[in-house]
């Protein structure tokens, strides 16, 4: 299995591993449920991996909240199962690269209660797993899908994964568009705060998860290319820089730049090593 090596969290502790490994064990008890997710890998990959950075996005954002670790275990096993009525949808409305009829959204929309209705048919599962599914795409001002609910009605747990989807959504390749950068991510999350995503769990995803990590190339909007070297605590997307090159050239004395102390940098391009000088 091959995640999305995009981000990576600052909480990946020895925590963080262990609820990993009991969500995985219950699914490896639960047959019902682990058929439905190797149903998903082989109707549609993207989904798959999906699913999964999902998973780790809503952990972070969970741990940050000092969520327990029973509850952990549950919103985890929600957020990897969160897609699974998409094996229900045909599979040309999901990868078509043009724009949509209303009839094919329609259909789409439909995943989130097809899902209900699949976690909640694998009796040994807690309902509270298989609204996850169901409440995902919720919305506070009940913009939302299926059923337009808002604020207190969509449970805590559905808030939470919708944050982590729609990040991961936005920063991933799709049939039909490309990737945003990470801080345009988060700024589609900030723009919705408080109308559409709740305030409190966008603070805590910014937290936790560091989605510039280092190790990363990138070429900031100046044109300059460096490495990241370090994280700035609670400011995942402003980390500090190690500039390697300057006006195409790489440089004698490389310096750090740290994005916390120079708003107007930006990262504009995630690079490979090969193409720095």
């Amino acid at each position: 299995m091959k995640l999305d090596s995009s981000f990576t969290l600052e909480k990946a502790n020895v925590k963080f591993t262990q609820i990993v490994r009991n969500i995985m064990e219950e699914l490896n008890r639960n047959k019902e449920l682990l058929t439905l997710l190797a149903d998903v890998y082989t109707y549609d990959d993207y989904i798959f991996t999906h699913s999964f950075n999902v998973t780790l996005y809503t952990l972070a954002i969970g741990m940050e909240l000092n969520i327990n670790k029973k509850n952990l275990e549950a919103l985890g096993l929600g957020a990897i199962l969160h897609d699974v009525g998409k094996i229900l949808v045909p599979v040309d409305a999901l990868r078509k690269t043009g724009k949509l009829t209303e009839e094919e959204f329609e259909q789409i929309k439909k995943h989130a209660e097809y899902g209900f209705q699949l976690i909640k048919n694998a009796h040994t599962v807690s309902l509270l797993v298989a609204n996850c599914a169901y409440q995902h795409h919720e919305r506070l001002d009940g913009s939302g899908y299926p059923r337009g609910i808002k604020g207190d009605e969509i449970h805590y747990f559905g808030k939470i994964i919708a944050v982590a989807d729609v990040f991961d959504a936005v920063t991933s390749n799709r049939v039909y568009r490309k990737a945003m950068m990470p801080h345009e991510g988060l700024e589609i999350l900030y723009a919705g705060a408080g109308k559409k995503f709740d305030n409190t769990i966008i603070e805590a995803f910014r937290r936790a998860v560091a989605i510039y990590p280092n190790g990363l190339f990138i070429e900031l909007n100046d044109g300059r290319k460096g490495v990241v070297t370090a994280q700035n605590e609670g400011i995942g997307d402003r980390p500090m820089i190690r500039i390697l090159e300057e006006n195409g050239e790489q440089i004698v004395e490389p310096y750090e730049v740290n994005l916390k102390k120079n708003l107007h940098l930006l990262i504009r391009k995630c690079l490979n090593i090969q193409e720095t000088a």
